[in-house]
């Protein structure tokens, strides 16, 4: 048996490039992080701080976004699939004195046929994914070690989560935006927030509201209770702040979106997300 897929496409280690989606360009990560440094308000302009806030930038935008694009986003059940009909391949060099029929001689075959099914379509196919996923998980280790502890149990906690969306959608590409949304939005608000200051309970909250937004925007259909729920949590959240300029602001962003759903509201949806992100973490600050 032979490979007849096409090849699959992986991004590249750093992509620090905005991401296409509806309707625009969608800065995603990349300003997530710039509103944790905001929402931190601990931040100075000082060669130390530019440098920390650039490291964060390539570690959500460039390294997490790899992360969850080589394992979650890729078909490996495609591969999988025609493994367990893989008969090609010529059996291993045996031990001496094996026998025919033996465990030994079988997996002698097994071994074979395994050797023939990565040499002739796994790694001709899937092997540029499978390692940017090893290569971006190394170097986002190593630029968190350079953030501190904090980044580096976000760092985990993407990888994780990336896993887990890749065992729930059983390796199909198309994995739970929800779980998009948190490793997209939510884990940079908080990177960009704790290079600064220690996690709070309102970054964390906002952190997890703008991720449902997000994975709404993100969903294969445009997931309008999300997008709207998540907008709701963080109007709540200033409330409970007792911000009043916050809740006016932030009020006044979401109500024309909730007016205008009956009508496409993709093309400026992504304005909309970003500037409401931006009250939230002046407000927190």
């Amino acid at each position: 048996m032979s490979a007849t897929s096409t090849p699959q496409t992986f991004e590249p280690i750093v992509r620090l490039t905005a991401q296409w989606r509806r309707g625009g360009a969608w800065l995603g990560p990349a300003w997530a992080v710039l509103c944790g440094v905001v929402a931190s308000g601990a931040f100075a302009w000082s060669s130390e701080g530019i440098a920390l806030v650039a490291v964060a930038l390539i570690l959500a935008e460039g390294i997490w976004t790899t992360l969850w694009a080589s394992l979650a986003g890729v078909k490996w059940d495609e591969p999988l699939a025609r493994w367990a009909a893989w008969t090609a391949g010529q059996p291993v060099i045996r031990l001496p004195y094996t026998q025919p029929g033996s465990p030994a001689a079988h997996a002698s075959i097994i071994l074979g046929q395994f050797r023939a099914w990565l040499a002739e379509d796994f790694l001709p196919l899937y092997g540029g994914a499978l390692a940017s996923a090893i290569l971006a998980s190394m170097i986002a280790l190593a630029l968190a070690m350079i953030l501190g502890a904090p980044a580096v149990l976000l760092t985990i906690l993407a990888l994780a989560l990336s896993q887990i969306a890749l065992a729930l959608c059983r390796g199909n590409g198309s994995p739970s935006p929800m779980l998009r949304g948190l490793v997209e939005m939510s884990l940079p608000l908080l990177l960009g927030f704790v290079i600064f200051r220690p996690l709070t309970l309102e970054i964390i909250v906002a952190a997890v509201g703008f991720g449902i937004t997000y994975a709404g925007a993100v969903s294969p259909r445009w997931d309008l209770r999300a997008w709207n729920t998540g907008q709701v949590i963080v109007l709540l959240l200033l409330i409970v702040m007792r911000h009043s300029v916050g809740v006016f602001a932030v009020t006044l962003l979401w109500l024309p979106q909730f007016l205008l759903q009956g009508q496409p509201i993709a093309r400026n949806a992504q304005w909309w997300l970003m500037a409401v992100m931006l009250v939230v973490a002046v407000a927190i600050a």
